[in-house]
């Protein structure tokens, strides 16, 4: 029965054709944001689309290049203060 509950959002608000294995391979490439992936796959929220992307053998999107160095400068700004 739950699984029938949860499947149904995800037939409400998929584009036609489009099935959760498309969806999370496409946000598993950054071809989709994560609302839009929760969103079309009906899962609750972002841990359970992890769950989802593990499950079906993908991994989670990388961030960018960028995004890592800022973050890595923020961490070693905030270590240096304690």
């Amino acid at each position: 029965m739950t699984a029938i509950i949860r499947s149904h959002p995800e037939a409400v608000t998929a584009e036609p054709g489009r099935r959760a294995g498309d969806i999370l391979s496409a946000f598993a490439a950054g071809l989709i944001g994560r609302e839009q992936a929760i969103r079309q796959t009906g899962v609750r929220d972002y841990a359970e689309l992890l769950v989802a992307l593990g499950d079906a053998g993908l991994a989670p999107r990388r961030p960018p290049p960028h995004d890592v160095e800022n973050e890595a400068v923020t961490f070693a700004r905030i270590w240096r203060s304690t």
